[in-house]
């Protein structure tokens, strides 16, 4: 009953707070488009991106009086990746294509220059064994081998064609030629030939020559993630914390920038904006801030931090990570919902009660962002993003001018308001 009365009470407050917080969304567009500027670089591990991207958050955490955790708002560390801060071009035939448009390379992609045949192969290559024994004699080492139609198709010889194309048929690299979407990643060591990726319809069948250019630069990165909090008025040492991270995909060249707004220039932006909430409403706990790094290489930021934890993890009495926040029409997914039933049904009840978002969508356990860690260390982590119509990730078209941001508002006051909730219920 006493539960029922609380919940009462506390939706009828916040029936003010709703209607007086509208004008957070402006400064989340300047901190997506900052965050997604040309300086930036894509956030990533070529000409300082990615920590031109620490000092801006470091300054935004100063501007709202956070405090650091021993010397500094970094906690350094640092980890291998392969970067392409010099040339990437390809020309098939003469004509030099668009990277990021037309086409990319794998991330994992080593040195690679000069002009090559190409060489279209597919099941009868393998299964017809007169063409599949002329096949295996011929010099592939001048070749970039068309397998779109070997990768994933079964065959006689399954064994057969799973070994040679783990083996890159022994040719000089591979394409696939009919991505619908070109969607690229970090990698932290080098594949064993070249591959690179077009769009459908880039790569015909007149085309001949192949020119390759690709300049990588596989190297040790020091990186840091970004640390600060606001020190709790009545309960200093237990913590609610809030994680984001605002690390990117770089630039694959000189030319392809991937600003990378919704994922996660938007997360870092709510994670700012609440910060900005909290200043001015001096919170009872204290509240930690957490921008990682090298989320995209592999969740390294959050798990360097879970290994060397700035306080004791045992005093996190709920982690709220946030990632993908730029749309909303379709509601948002709650990762670990499963695993939290209680604080999830919190959420949905004042998602109910005050009509934010379509729907909260419960989801189980998932290694899919720098929430995981912490969860399995023993701490209550949530993993928030929305759902809409937004079809841009890992691209060179998500971007701030793009994104809706349609459910910002509603998304930002539902989680303010399921943290008051908590926190009160400590």
């Amino acid at each position: 009953m006493m539960r029922k009365i609380f919940f009462a009470c506390l939706f009828t407050a916040l029936v003010f707070y709703k209607n007086t917080n509208a004008q957070n969304i402006e400064y989340a567009k300047s901190v997506i488009k900052e965050l997604c500027s040309e300086q930036m670089y894509g956030r990533g591990y070529v000409n300082d991106g990615n920590k031109k991207a620490a000092d801006f958050i470091k300054k935004e955490y100063q501007t709202s009086g956070t405090l650091f955790f021993g010397k500094d708002y970094f906690q350094e560390f640092g980890f291998q990746v392969n970067t392409f801060p010099y040339n990437v071009e390809v020309k098939l035939d003469d004509r030099e294509l668009v990277p990021g448009e037309e086409y990319i390379v794998d991330a994992g992609c080593p040195t690679v220059s000069g002009v090559y045949d190409i060489l279209t192969i597919d099941s009868s290559t393998i299964d017809n064994q007169l063409e599949f024994n002329d096949f295996i004699k011929r010099n592939l080492r001048n070749t970039f081998l068309v397998v779109d139609r070997i990768k994933g198709k079964k065959f006689l010889k399954q064994d057969i064609a799973d070994q040679m194309l783990k083996n890159g048929f022994k040719a000089r690299g591979l394409i696939f030629s009919e991505q619908e979407k070109l969607t690229w990643s970090t990698a932290t060591e080098w594949t064993k030939y070249p591959i690179i990726y077009f769009t459908k319809g880039t790569l015909k069948r007149d085309h001949i020559k192949i020119s390759v250019l690709v300049e990588p630069e596989l190297m040790p990165h020091n990186t840091q993630n970004v640390i600060g909090y606001l020190k709790g008025s009545q309960f200093p040492d237990s913590f609610i914390v809030f994680s984001a991270h605002y690390d990117h995909l770089g630039m694959m060249g000189k030319w392809a920038l991937f600003p990378g707004a919704n994922d996660n220039a938007s997360g870092v932006a709510m994670m700012l904006d609440i910060l900005k909430y909290y200043s001015k409403n001096k919170p009872k706990y204290s509240i930690a801030f957490m921008a990682f790094s090298a989320e995209e290489v592999g969740l390294f930021g959050s798990y360097f931090y879970t290994e060397h934890p700035l306080f004791p993890l045992k005093n996190i009495s709920m982690l709220i990570n946030l990632d993908l926040m730029g749309t909303g029409d379709k509601g948002m997914t709650v990762v670990n919902a499963t695993l939290f039933p209680k604080e999830f049904q919190d959420l949905q009840l004042i998602n109910l009660s005050k009509n934010y978002l379509l729907t909260v969508y419960p989801r189980g356990k998932a290694q899919n962002s720098d929430h995981y860690y912490f969860s399995e260390n023993g701490v209550k982590a949530f993993y928030f993003y929305l759902m809409g119509e937004y079809h841009f990730y890992h691209d060179v078209y998500d971007l701030p001018e793009v994104l809706t941001l349609s459910k910002y508002n509603e998304a930002f006051n539902l989680i303010v308001d399921f943290t008051n909730e908590y926190c009160l219920q400590q």
